[in-house]
């Protein structure tokens, strides 16, 4: 509702644009009857009736708003949003114009009933669905949540409870997140950077940040890191740039390190505290003539390890250049060079020219335009090539055109499956659709290719395309035309506002479209209903949608399937009878997903519903195959799947939806022993050795080794008479898939042997000798031991069809979940072993997925050499004889001395008294 009377103020302004704005009214509309309504204004004094308008008017359950108001946490790379109810009919002021910090008394009161009727709302992203848990303070009547800085939270939705107060429902809440920020310096004495004309408004936005925009007007350079809630002048240095320079820019782009200018064939960056010129340092020549940075946002694209996707990319007439992250910039082909790699008459080379550069919607495609002179013509041929950054392969598209030598054109492509785009000069559109079996010029009402005539002899300035494939052509005084995917006649929209206003389209941070006035330097935001202007547009056109409503269940995704996943998805059209719709699925890219199809048509009071459900899926047996690598390499890529009904027209609601499947290893994905990373213990690094004798190889020396805990993690401990059955976990990230079932092998990465299996070959069901790292070590003698054995590989031991004849009492040495296979210490002593486990089933992933841990054996303690407990024993035995020795000659001494000695000088001297006495 507040949306509605935002627009029917707008509305009126438009009509009243030569009323000074001081004088116009606040307009309040209340409708108590369902249906269309015209709406006009009554203008005193003048006789002709004012522009009318087809107002829609409904009954909906949904009565309440989400408010947010978002905030960067201060030196952390989160951002803080609070959210409250609010009715807009009963709103504050601050509340319907977007700038509340905390919620008016009515929209408090509103919170609290709701919260007392179980309202408990969650933040999805709209892209990886994940959810984010807000926390309530019931007192204030507000929810704060923090979500961090990541591309996949750049869409995001508030969902609440099916919680209805007074009958009305909350609606959902779409949230566009930016987290892009400079702050860019400016000092007293630095000048403007600007067009050359007053209608001419270049801009750019961070296709995964498009609320963060810079704009280049004949007056400023405008940035806004917030749809331009707010906004800040960028200037320029004196002296970097002449005055031609500065007010001729013919191009801006915008990337993480800064503003990027292009004017008189050079590059300029404006960082946040410098002006820098791209030139030969940065391996960029003088004369570039264009630049294309991304339209479309892939966040978290990395089909495999290694990949890095371009941010921008560059052209001369005869090179193309890349440019990545920091700076980097290098030269992806020569014209001459890339001619050759198409097959291209080599006689005229020099009547070919790159004319225009471009991102596909394929997260890996670069769209290259050539341009092909033609002798004693005023025409160009223009041809298309891709290259995909992830094959660095060039491959020629089936496609011709012809253009005017003297026009420049633009393009861009739909966010769809299969290669579909626009290219327009100043007066036309080209549309190409459905693998270029659709093409043409898109043409209004009464056929005519120049859209100029429709527009009071105006040229185009921009065409505008969402996620949706909804499309405005805007032209210079500022008449709009809507357009489809894959619709090729375009609808003269109501005017919006002044023919003299210098606008852009931009996307505001609900995700709603807005026109930015950029007059005189200073940026004014007005909201655009693009739907409630085409309804009202189209309603006296003989266009109706062939279908009520076209749903699926698939939502804007990157889904990654492995080799024993399946996609799985419904698409349902209910359309009246006998108009005959149907739902189509199509694929783009590398044939390598089969399909399965389930039709459900049921028709009631006239109303036909069709439901198509699809699956896909790989049946590939990759066991016991010679060329394992390459199989997996032939069934690995990136599928684009796309949906749309059968029939459409340009009032139809959502009718296009892309799926981006990458079949392949995900790079997050990855295994863990389970309750191996809850095992706790002190944080520490310590040594320890491996004696010569429980090691591979009979080494002569034993081996010290260094223990890293933070590295391997803390060792489980386990008593050395009880067996050990590893269970491993599969994890994407940090989000829990499964318990794994299938086969998998360990191995001491220090080489220890004292360890065995309690099972044999022959307890395990073998009919043939099964495979041991003993066997795959001889058979690989030249590879390290992580690679002798793998699921390339491996060989079952269940059939008599592979394998040999052998002695099945040999150790088990494969373990899986079911087979309860156990790991026993042979070496009945204290040990420590840092195993490495990896999957060896071929038919499981097609990542390498290994997991390392660490176990810590305790009980007895380690015996002891016989040698040497003999040698201290007699040492012992030598020790304590010589000092019993010493203690008896010691003694001995002793009682002489005390004893003996002094006896017998007393018995002399009793023998002398005696003799004397006699005498």
């Amino acid at each position: 509702m507040s949306r509605m009377k935002i627009g029917i103020e707008q509305i009126l302004k438009i009509m009243l644009f030569s009323v000074p704005e001081q004088l116009l009214p606040k307009t309040e509309m209340l409708c108590e009857v369902e249906g269309v309504h015209i709406i006009r204004p009554k203008i005193l004094g003048k006789s002709e009736e004012a522009e009318k308008r087809y107002l829609f008017v409904d009954r909906p359950t949904e009565c309440f708003l989400w408010y947010y108001q978002s905030s960067q946490v201060t030196n952390k790379s989160l951002q803080n949003i609070m959210m409250w109810i609010y009715d807009p009919e009963n709103a504050g002021p601050d509340e319907l114009y977007n700038n509340a910090s905390y919620p008016s008394v009515n929209s408090r009161s509103i919170t609290r009933q709701f919260l007392s009727m179980g309202e408990d709302p969650l933040v999805v992203s709209g892209i990886s669905f994940e959810v984010y848990y807000p926390e309530v303070n019931k007192r204030e009547g507000i929810w704060k949540v923090q979500i961090p800085h990541k591309k996949r939270n750049i869409f995001l939705f508030i969902k609440g409870n099916s919680v209805a107060f007074q009958d009305c429902f909350i609606a959902p809440c779409s949230i566009l997140m930016t987290y892009m920020k400079h702050n860019f310096s400016e000092n007293s004495g630095d000048l403007p950077i600007t067009t050359n004309t007053k209608e001419n408004i270049l801009f750019d936005w961070a296709s995964c940040f498009p609320a963060a925009v810079v704009t280049i007007s004949y007056w400023e350079t405008l940035y806004s890191n917030d749809a331009f809630n707010t906004s800040q002048k960028i200037r320029v240095p004196p002296n970097m740039l002449t005055d031609e320079e500065r007010r001729n820019v013919q191009d801006v782009n915008l990337l993480e390190e800064g503003i990027v200018f292009l004017t008189a064939g050079s590059l300029y960056l404006k960082r946040n505290d410098d002006f820098i010129k791209l030139d030969q340092r940065f391996k960029i020549p003088p004369n570039i003539i264009g630049t294309e940075t991304r339209s479309w946002c892939w966040p978290d694209y990395a089909p495999r390890e290694g990949l890095e996707l371009s941010e921008i990319v560059l052209w001369t007439e005869t090179e193309v250049l890349l440019g990545y992250t920091n700076l980097r910039f290098f030269s992806l082909i020569q014209l001459e060079e890339l001619l050759d790699i198409l097959n291209f008459n080599q006689d005229d080379k020099n009547l070919f020219s790159i004319h225009l550069a471009a991102y596909t919607s394929h997260p890996t495609g670069i769209s290259l335009m050539i341009a092909h002179k033609l002798k004693g013509s005023q025409n160009n041929v223009l041809y298309l090539a891709f290259y995909n950054e992830d094959t660095y392969k060039w491959e020629l598209q089936d496609f011709l055109m012809s253009f005017s030598s003297n026009k420049k054109l633009n393009t861009q492509f739909l966010y769809t499956a299969l290669p579909n785009f626009v290219i327009w000069d100043d007066t036309t559109v080209y549309y190409s659709y459905q693998n270029y079996s659709k093409h043409g010029f898109l043409r209004t009402s009464v056929g005519e290719e120049n859209l100029s005539d429709i527009a009071s002899g105006s040229h185009i300035h921009q065409v505008f395309i969402d996620y949706f494939g909804n499309g405005v052509i805007k032209m210079y005084n500022n008449i709009m035309l809507y357009f489809k995917t894959d619709v090729t006649d375009v609808a003269l929209l109501h005017e919006w506002v002044d023919k003299m206003d210098n606008t852009v389209i931009l996307i505001n941070p609900s995700g709603e479209l807005f026109l930015a006035n950029l007059n005189y330097g200073r940026a004014k935001l007005s909201e655009y209903p693009l739907l409630l202007e085409l309804y009202s547009s189209t309603y006296e056109e003989d266009s109706h949608c062939p279908y009520i409503l076209f749903q699926s269940n698939v939502y804007l995704s990157n889904i990654h399937l492995d080799k024993r996943d399946e996609l799985t998805f419904w698409c349902e059209v209910i359309y009246p009878e006998n108009f005959g719709v149907h739902s189509i699925v199509e694929t783009y890219g590398p044939d390598i997903l089969k399909e399965e199809r389930f039709v459900q048509y049921e028709i009631a009071l006239g109303i036909c519903t069709k439901n198509l459900t699809v699956t896909f899926y790989q049946r590939i047996d990759y066991e016991a195959v010679n060329n394992y690598s390459k199989l997996q390499d032939e069934h690995t890529g990136h599928v684009m799947i796309q949906l749309r009904p059968s029939q459409f027209a340009k009032t139809c609601p959502l009718s296009n939806q892309a799926i981006h499947v990458f079949v392949g290893c995900y790079p997050k994905r990855h295994i863990v022993l389970k309750g191996y990373e809850e095992n706790e213990c002190n944080n520490r690094e310590f040594d320890y050795i491996i004696k010569k004798q429980f090691l591979r190889g009979n080494p002569s020396e034993h081996k010290h080794v260094h223990y890293n805990i933070s590295e391997y993690g803390c060792p489980l401990n386990i008593y050395m008479f009880e067996n050990f059955h590893p269970v491993l976990q599969l994890y994407d990230g940090n989000k829990f898939i499964e318990d794994i079932e299938v086969n998998f092998i360990i191995w001491e990465i220090y080489e220890r042997i004292d360890f065995s299996y309690s099972l044999s070959m022959h307890s395990a069901g073998c009919v043939n000798e099964a495979q041991t790292w003993k066997s795959m070590i001889k058979e690989n003698k030249d590879l390290p031991i992580e690679k002798v054995w793998g699921p390339e590989n491996y060989k079952n031991c269940f059939s008599f069809s592979t394998g040999k004849p052998g002695d099945l009492s040999q150790p088990y040495e494969i373990i899986n979940s079911s087979n309860n296979n156990k790991i026993i210490w042979k070496n009945r002593q204290i040990g420590f072993y840092v195993f490495r486990a990896k999957i060896i089933d071929p038919n499981y992933s097609f990542c390498e997925l290994t997991a390392t841990f660490a176990i810590e054996t305790f009980g007895m303690l380690p015996k002891t050499d016989p040698i040497l407990v003999l040698l201290i024993m007699l040492f012992l035995i030598l020790f304590i004889f010589i000092c019993l020795l010493i203690s008896y000659f010691h003694y001995l001494k002793m009682f002489r001395k005390f004893i003996y000695e002094p006896t017998l000088q007393s018995k002399h001297k009793y023998k002398h008294s005696i003799r004397q006495h006699t005498l």
